[in-house]
């Protein structure tokens, strides 16, 4: 397997968040895209994404490419933005259409990297709500809870709205004939002590690590090698990087990363088995 086709394939392997519908959000997870004649090609131009895109940014571009490169989906429009007069109102990420069925389906695309804070107590009135709220991003500036609220109230009613209707209809696409899906993919990273706990409502293949507070983690010390992948490499499989580093080097660039408010993402190589594991550092 070529290095293009390997990257392409960890993206694609990307669990989703949960299976089915939760709150209502149905998933249409990258499982639904087959690639079976692609298993033998020697070569995969994979799409040209400008240097610094963020990683969400990055995760479209993949995404657009699953649905070219798929044998059974066609991509439609993409990234379709739409207008009140001179004002945008809002983004349709992806229409797809199935080869075989013709059935059109509306994607939002979500990519997300979280940490689950068992300790996070909430005033939500369910058990699912309080539940979900404990995912949060790794600098807690962002909440799950929150981003599927924002897509039942704010993105996914956009397709009905008359200016996207309008839009639409200049495409011969019938808005009353588009079912809607999320694209919700995740890395989840939880206490180490939690390794056995039954997680409720997300697939345990989107856990891919753990994460440590900084003064436990300074107390971790070991003799295998660091890594510090940019945050752009977060979604590929750990491995070696041109620079590694002691346990005191990246203590060091773990306080200074916190300091300017963001929580690293640390690969560890073990000194005798060579294997990896993957771990944020936060507050």
């Amino acid at each position: 397997m070529d290095n293009n086709f390997a990257r392409f394939k960890a993206f694609y392997k990307t669990a989703s968040l949960w299976s089915g519908t939760l709150l209502g959000l149905e998933q249409f997870g990258l499982s639904n895209f087959n690639f079976d004649h692609l298993e033998d090609k020697e070569s995969l131009d994979l799409p040209v994404i400008p240097q610094g895109t963020l990683l969400g940014k990055r995760a479209e571009y993949f995404f657009r490419f699953c649905v070219e490169q798929s044998n059974n989906y066609d991509l439609v429009l993409s990234n379709v933005q739409v207008f009140k007069g001179k004002i945008t109102i809002g983004e349709l990420d992806y229409i797809i259409r199935h080869k075989r069925t013709n059935a059109t389906i509306h994607v939002e695309l979500v990519y997300k990297f979280y940490i689950y804070n068992p300790t996070i107590t909430s005033d939500k009135k369910t058990k699912i709500l309080q539940e979900l709220n404990k995912y949060q991003g790794p600098n807690g500036r962002d909440n799950l809870v929150r981003k599927l609220e924002h897509l039942k109230n704010q993105q996914l009613p956009l397709l009905y709205a008359p200016e996207t209707n309008k839009l639409l209809k200049g495409y011969h696409i019938d808005v009353t004939q588009i079912k809607q899906k999320v694209c919700f993919l995740a890395h989840v990273f939880i206490p180490h002590q939690f390794w056995s706990h039954k997680f409720e409502y997300i697939n345990k293949s989107s856990i891919v690590g753990y994460y440590y507070r900084y003064q436990a983690f300074a107390k971790a010390e070991t003799t295998h090698s660091y890594f510090l992948p940019e945050k752009y490499a977060w979604k590929m499989l750990p491995q070696e990087l041109p620079t590694s580093y002691t346990f005191n080097e990246i203590l060091e660039l773990t306080k200074e990363s916190l300091q300017r408010g963001f929580a690293p993402l640390i690969w560890m190589q073990l000194l005798e088995s060579k294997t990896f594991e993957s771990f944020f550092v936060v507050k």
